[in-house]
């Protein structure tokens, strides 16, 4: 099992746009990168690093004259299996809005999602989802908004009161706490220097032609 947890994302840099991290329990890790290439057949692109995997996919839209290529860096971990996504054009292409079928046929997917770069400074949300259905999601700086959206607020409300998130002034402090909340609540681990620093398997989920 893999103790690093996913309070450690609040204070990393997955990405210079931001991150979007998605969590699964119920699913290979294979499975978890079909749903994410929506329809389109994954392409493996072997072992990266999280700099070579950005060099790569900098270099084929370039070469291609076209900006659309997404991959995501994925295994597993603590009996979830995780993508990463890489590539300067997943905002606005992942994350809310574009999660139909993740969870379908029983499994649990968590996706944290943050548009650091966007100019609506948008803050980083959390989204749960358990066999096809929307279960529950905040704003985990409680900057734009308090509300605990979808069916089940129970299942975060108690533990977010618990922690002092709600009154909490500092964006990034909340942020974090939020983090240790989820991580808590439903057992979600990152492994941070395999992340940051390892090599993982690499797959094209949009941007193949």
């Amino acid at each position: 099992m893999n103790e690093d947890g996913i309070a450690w994302i609040a204070r990393a840099d997955l990405s210079w746009l931001g991150h979007c991290v998605t969590l699964a329990r119920g699913l290979s890790p294979e499975q978890l990168v079909a749903r994410l290439a929506r329809g389109h057949e994954p392409v493996s692109l072997g072992e990266h690093t999280a700099a070579s995997a950005e060099t790569h996919l900098t270099r084929r839209d370039q070469e291609r004259g076209v900006g659309d290529s997404i991959a995501v860096r994925y295994g597993d971990a603590g009996g979830l299996a995780f993508a990463v996504a890489h590539g300067d054009n997943w905002p606005g292409r992942m994350g809310p809005g574009y999660t139909d079928g993740l969870s379908n046929d029983g499994a649990d997917v968590f996706q944290l999602y943050w548009e650091k770069e966007n100019p609506k400074l948008p803050p980083p949300v959390f989204a749960y989802f358990r066999d096809g259905r929307y279960m529950c999601g905040f704003d985990m700086c409680m900057s734009w908004s308090q509300e605990i959206t979808g069916p089940r607020p129970d299942l975060v409300r108690g533990d977010l009161e618990a922690a002092g998130i709600f009154s909490e002034t500092d964006g990034d402090l909340a942020h974090s706490k939020s983090l240790s909340v989820v991580e808590q609540r439903f057992r979600l681990t990152l492994p941070k220097e395999l992340v940051l620093q390892g090599k993982l398997h690499t797959a094209l989920i949009a941007g193949q032609a």
